[in-house]
Order: structure tokens, then C-alpha cells, then sequence
């Protein structure tokens, strides 16, 4: 029986560069005062570094949406600072801030684990083979769920406002986390990841999706995201699905940067079966968009 290679995106994805080849002018972290160092106890043995960023202004009397980032192997370790590398200065910029408010947490994932159980093999002209999820999630996506609802029952939070978004290995996770609690959640977003296409059906209908992948990626093949996009539609679920031409191993950069994915994410609200929240929003993409970079 092969043995599917869970680890081949973990080895190989996340930072396409080293943190000394980054921009100068890349988010810093490791002075940063705006994502709060926090460490979460899952078991005596086990504790999960993550950084949080709170309301601008928060008001006791009011519940906030809670967003969860998934970050990319690239970024795995223990110093609580690197998984804030991608993303981070998009939910820290002050103007998402003021138009949303809300509590943003940064989980970090430790080597050499890994945020999913999920594997798939690749050879050069072959289809992909697909893997199936173990029966027990991954420790950091388990400690992850468990930091959920600890922060919902211990912060301000709004329980059908809490919307999960992963990059590359986050992107298996966030899946993987859809498939075992597609109750807490009101929104995914999975930036080049993928799936066990068997387990659809446990949040397909239930959670809005906008996928995103690049065909040309090199290490996570598009076919994996295409693959979840179509066993939801099968099901009679209607997934946003953001296919670039050439964005190679950045994806997650275009998509971050398209004006209407935040507008869309903090609109979906879980007590409201998926619509818009009362709030002035740009209408959502076609559920397929090819985009072309310059």
C-alpha cells in the first residue's frame, strides 16, 4: 500500500524565499505592537504560540467577528513571529481595521508538524492520487480548534462571525478544520491548498468557500483546489473559485490584494445561512474567475 506523502507541501511550500531575502519593506513582526504574543495550553505537554490582533475600538457591549490565519510551512516553528510574514499587514493596514472590526489570530504551527493529515502523490504525467484524512486531526489543528473556543467563550466574540482563512499547508487545514467543525464556522477562505474530496459533504451548502490557486503553482498542483471547487458543485454548493494564470507560488498575494475578498468574508455571517451581513458590500465575483498578472 503506498504510503501518500503527506509532507511533500510542508517540505517544500509556504515562503517560496528565506526571511533574509525578503522585501525591506516587508510587515515587520518582531517589533510589532499591534498583534498581541499570546501562548494557548492545549495539554500540559502541548502549548500553541499564536499573536492576536484586537478591535481598533473595541467596545465591551459589542460581539466582533474572529478570523483565523493559517499560515504556510514556510513559516512552522516556535518564535511566534514568522507566521504573521503573510497577511499579517493586510488586517493590520489602519483602514481594514476601521471598516472591520474585529479579532484577527495568527496560530503558529511547530516543526515538524504540520496543520493537516491530508496527502496526495504528483508524478510527471500522471493524474494526482489522492489522499484521505486521518481519524484524528493534527495536533496544531486540533489545539487551534481548541483556541477557538476558548477565545469565544472568553472574548467578545460573535460566535456566527467566525471565518477561517489558510495559505498553502494552512489552506489543507482550513479544509481539514471545515470537515471536522463546519458548524463553527461561517467562511473559508483556502489560498492554494486542498483536500480529502470525501469530506465535502460535511460543510458542503453549510459554509461558504472562495478558493484561490494559481495554475502554474509548482508544488501544490491546481488540480487539488479545481478538485474541492468541483465535488462542491456536485453537492449543490456554490464556491467562489479564483484560478490565476501565473501567480506561480504567490496566489495568496493577488488574493489578498482583490478589494472584494474582505468585503465578502466579514459579510457571511452563520446565523443568516450564509448572507450578507447588514453592512454595504461589493458584490461577490463569478463563482469561476481566471485573472491574468501583468
Amino acid at each position: 500500500m503506498i504510503r501518500f506523502c503527506t509532507y511533500l507541501f510542508c517540505l517544500l511550500g509556504g515562503l517560496s524565499l528565506p526571511a533574509s531575502a525578503q522585501s525591506a519593506t516587508a510587515f515587520s513582526v518582531s517589533d510589532s505592537t499591534l498583534y498581541l504574543k499570546k501562548t494557548f495550553t492545549f495539554r500540559r505537554d502541548y502549548t500553541l504560540p499564536y499573536r492576536m490582533l484586537e478591535p481598533l475600538e473595541k467596545d465591551t457591549k459589542m460581539k466582533y467577528p474572529l478570523v483565523v490565519v493559517l499560515h504556510g510551512a514556510g513559516e512552522k516553528g516556535t518564535d511566534n513571529e514568522r507566521q504573521l510574514l503573510n497577511g499579517g499587514d493586510v488586517f493590520a493596514s489602519l483602514d481594514n481595521r476601521l471598516r472591520f472590526q474585529s479579532y484577527v489570530v495568527f496560530p503558529q504551527c511547530p516543526k515538524p508538524d504540520n496543520w493537516t493529515t491530508f496527502g496526495f502523490l504528483k508524478n510527471p504525467g500522471e493524474e494526482i492520487q489522492l489522499g484521505k484524512y486521518d481519524k484524528q486531526a493534527s495536533e496544531p489543528l486540533r489545539a487551534t480548534l481548541a483556541l477557538i473556543d476558548r477565545l469565544i467563550a472568553d472574548k467578545h466574540i460573535d460566535r456566527n462571525r467566525v471565518y477561517i482563512v489558510g495559505l498553502s499547508m494552512g489552506g489543507f487545514g482550513a479544509l481539514e478544520a471545515l470537515s471536522m467543525r463546519p458548524g463553527l464556522f461561517a467562511a473559508a477562505v483556502p489560498v492554494c491548498g486542498g483536500g480529502d474530496t470525501t469530506a465535502v459533504d460535511k460543510y458542503a451548502r453549510k459554509v461558504p468557500l472562495w478558493l484561490f490557486h494559481s495554475q502554474d503553482d509548482p508544488i501544490i498542483p491546481v488540480g487539488l483546489s479545481r478538485a474541492i471547487a468541483n465535488r462542491l458543485r456536485t453537492l449543490k454548493a456554490e464556491p467562489q473559485y479564483t484560478e490565476y494564470e501565473n501567480a506561480g507560488r504567490s496566489s495568496w498575494r493577488d488574493a489578498f490584494a482583490d478589494s472584494t475578498l474582505l468585503p465578502w468574508l466579514f459579510s457571511q455571517n452563520r446565523k443568516q445561512s450564509g448572507t450578507k451581513a447588514q453592512q454595504e458590500v461589493p458584490e461577490a465575483p463569478a463563482p469561476l474567475t481566471l485573472r491574468p498578472l501583468k
